[in-house]
């Protein structure tokens, strides 16, 4: 397999992969779905019973609009920036899943209303680089006289556990197309002129009394344009050896950091399955 980088940025990538086929492209899409771990937070635990103001010596309930679970839930979608080399799943850690700096992070969370909590509420005790990667996220509106305070634990995980460890989004892929265009003696002006108008990427343009192909990476597959020039004109094909792959992340880890991942992932498991194989007698 042959990879080209069409696009890399930080939360995006678009490949062009060469010389393989379906199976092998799903199954990296497949693990940067399920695979790739990242750090989302599991464990939520609420104050009860009221909260004093230090600096007003006022009082305000612990309750909020929602219920403490719905909370729970959206802090545990929240992003989360990564570094794989620090971090480690809980039982695999030599804490033997206790916990400590190694295998989790805490947060904590203390605002008074009236206000909304938003992401960068939620604050790291200790390193500052593992705060909320958008701080602008909004969790929960709190009213006048109620307050949040909890603390939360973040820890590894992958999606095939709860979705709130997915680190890839919008994973997908399409058989690199292949446009043509052949004017025979039965096709007009007029009607070469309609395909652009037709085509949803913009993959053609007309000039100078020709229809060119400008963007074929962009074609779908839709084969609009065959449809509004049907004197075969205009030929839309696939190669089923080439793909064009593309996929986001949540910011938890960058494309580039999940990609390596996932195929190190796929590569190791592999090797196993060899090394499986050979050793049946």
């Amino acid at each position: 397999m042959e990879i080209v980088i069409d696009e890399l940025k930080e939360t995006r990538a678009r490949l062009h992969l060469k010389e393989t086929t379906p199976s092998q492209v799903n199954a990296i899409r497949r693990t940067l779905l399920s695979d790739v771990p990242k750090l989302a937070i599991e464990d939520v635990e609420f104050h009860l019973g009221p909260i004093r103001d230090e600096t007003t010596g006022r009082d305000f309930d612990s309750s909020t609009s929602l219920f403490d679970e719905a909370i729970a839930l959206r802090l545990g979608l929240l992003p989360i920036r990564t570094d794989l080399k620090q971090f480690r799943f809980r039982e695999e850690c030599s804490c033997k899943g206790e916990g400590c700096p190694n295998c989790q992070v805490m947060y904590s969370i203390d605002k008074k209303g009236p206000c909304t909590v938003y992401s960068r509420d939620v604050v790291p005790l200790g390193d500052p680089s593992l705060a909320i990667k958008d701080p602008d996220i909004p969790v929960v509106r709190l009213g006048a006289r109620q307050a949040l305070l909890a603390y939360a634990t973040a820890i590894l995980g992958t999606s095939r556990t709860h979705a709130k460890w997915q680190v890839a989004q919008a994973a997908g892929y399409t058989y690199q197309p292949k446009v043509t265009v052949t004017r025979g003696k039965d096709c007009s002006e007029a009607c070469l002129k309609k395909v652009p108008k037709v085509c949803p990427t913009d993959v053609f343009e007309f000039s100078g009394g020709k229809l060119n192909v400008v963007r074929p990476d962009d074609c779908i597959l839709c084969r609009a344009c065959e449809d509004a020039c049907p004197h075969g004109t205009i030929r839309v094909e696939s190669d089923p050896t080439q793909f064009l792959f593309h996929f986001d992340t949540d910011g938890s880890l960058t494309a580039r950091e999940s990609l390596r991942f996932a195929l190190g992932d796929l590569k190791r498991r592999f090797e196993e399955l060899r090394d499986a194989v050979l050793a049946i007698p």
